[in-house]
């Protein structure tokens, strides 16, 4: 028992000694800093694991993205057969309907993302009693990409495209952004235009959502997002039938193709990159204001399922162009001119007797 007591007792005394100092207040035996060792180690070798997965993962979206870029780098060439005029220093692709002895031409101007196709199906119905054009603008299309991809630029190519086509006095039917650019012209060439059509378009200047990011994405991946965007086909069916409304059919192949061609011919990705980093061709409301106080004629036509804008947009839009009250698509996204064109037809042929009337 004594024995027991004297190992007891020198184990006791001599534990303290075994002890050493680990930071202020502190104490550890050997058995803690081993543990507290290989806890440390262990979080070193996961942060080097992490590491390394993390610049394995960046290295292989980069060499994809590479591969992808260079697999798709062949520009599409535009349709032939197509019309051009030479506006300023380019030629701006467009098109024509109808009679050209009309007393009123009407010239339509597309969105954002679009192109004189999508203005086919209205400018047929239309090109029975009237003369019709449309035209790429600048940036879109088929038109040529040659910069700069600014307001002033689109004013300029609708001044030009008029003086180079002899239309006198167009009524000018905007869609979307085609709005803002007619808005912004009416201010600088007040006496041109013998009347003017909002097509699911408000006519102001705004940002593009997120605008801002693609600053911080490396341009091998962007052209890599931008051109798997415009060949993906289920994406872009969907977009489109978004934009159309809720009821429309899947698009065709062939209009697919339509839609998806602009965007891979030479130039189309940077021209549309420059005019997503700047405000949205428009006016303020301020201005708005002034184009309604002009006199012009003045009609806003707007599809009934427009997710784009509120339901009161179009109201207001009308109140300030000092025009009637808006005529409204049912069933009609924002795509109005494509999903609807025989209601979207019909609405600007009674704005078209209504100008004629009235310039009698």
């Amino acid at each position: 028992m004594t024995a027991i007591k004297d190992l007891l007792f020198q184990r006791k005394r001599s534990w303290p000694l075994t002890r050493r100092r680990w930071g202020k207040g502190r104490w550890s035996s050997p058995y803690a800093e081993n543990v507290t060792r290989h806890r440390r180690r262990a979080r070193g070798l996961a942060r080097a694991l992490m590491g390394g997965l993390a610049i394995g993962l960046i290295s292989s979206v980069t060499l994809i993205a590479a591969v992808y870029d260079a697999e798709t780098g062949r520009p599409t060439p535009a349709p032939a057969g197509l019309s051009y005029v030479r506006t300023g220093t380019y030629l701006t692709r467009y098109q024509s309907w109808g009679t050209s002895t009309t007393a009123t031409p009407v010239v339509l101007i597309h969105g954002a993302f679009e192109s004189v196709d999508y203005w086919a199906p209205v400018a047929k119905i239309l090109s029975r009693s009237t003369h019709v054009e449309a035209y790429d603008l600048e940036g879109y299309g088929y038109t040529q990409r040659v910069g700069p991809y600014t307001a002033r630029a689109l004013v300029n190519q609708l001044f030009n495209f008029l003086q180079a086509r002899h239309l006198r006095h167009p009524v000018l039917v905007g869609h979307s952004l085609g709005a803002g650019v007619i808005a912004q012209f009416v201010l600088e060439h007040p006496r041109v235009a013998s009347g003017i059509v909002f097509l699911d378009g408000d006519g102001l200047s705004e940002s593009f959502p997120g605008r801002g990011v693609l600053n911080w994405i490396p341009s091998l991946y962007v052209t890599a997002l931008y051109r798997f965007a415009v060949r993906d086909d289920s994406l872009v069916s969907l977009i489109f039938r978004s934009a159309c409304g809720p009821h429309y059919p899947a698009p065709s192949p062939a209009v697919l193709a339509m839609v998806q061609r602009p965007f891979e011919v030479s130039g189309a990705q940077s021209a549309l990159l420059a005019l997503a980093s700047q405000p949205i061709v428009g006016v303020s409301v301020a201005q708005l204001r002034r184009v309604g106080e002009m006199g012009i004629p003045a009609r806003v036509i707007f599809g009934g399922r427009d997710d784009v804008f509120s339901a009161s947009s179009p109201r207001l839009i009308a109140q300030r162009l000092h025009a009637p009250p808006p005529e409204i698509i049912a069933g009609a996204g924002h795509l109005s001119l494509w999903s609807n064109p025989a209601q979207v037809a019909r609405a600007l042929a009674a704005f078209l007797s209504h100008t004629s009337a009235i310039s009698r």
